[in-house]
């Protein structure tokens, strides 16, 4: 989550999953993204785990949106995203609560492993 928010902080979009510095649509991972959604932020933070482990983290990922899913109240992180409503400070604070809430989650986990 912190590299999401990392990237939705120098640069959020709305409309597209990311964008280039002329505001055209890209790929998230591409090397030419310059703003990103809230989807987009999170798919390039795993895109780049990917490529360095050269696996998904599909357990990440799995940890990320259930920890969105149960702060966001609706079917598609997309269409929260680009609400007209919406706002980068709204995003970046999701990402915040969605961090701790994985965090306290894993140190759950390994106190029942314990």
């Amino acid at each position: 989550m912190e590299g999401a928010r990392k990237l939705v902080a120098e640069s959020w979009c709305q409309g597209a999953d990311a964008r280039d510095v002329n505001g055209f649509d890209v790929d998230p991972w591409d090397d030419e993204a310059a703003s990103w959604s809230l989807l987009g932020a999170v798919v390039a933070v795993l895109e780049l785990e990917a490529s360095l482990a050269g696996d998904l983290p599909l357990g990440e990922l799995g940890a990320a949106l259930f920890a969105l899913a149960d702060l966001i109240k609706t079917d598609s992180l997309v269409d929260w995203n680009d609400d007209p409503r919406q706002t980068q400070g709204n995003v970046i604070a999701v990402l915040d609560q969605a961090a701790a809430a994985c965090e306290d989650d894993l140190a759950v986990l390994e106190l029942s492993l314990n």
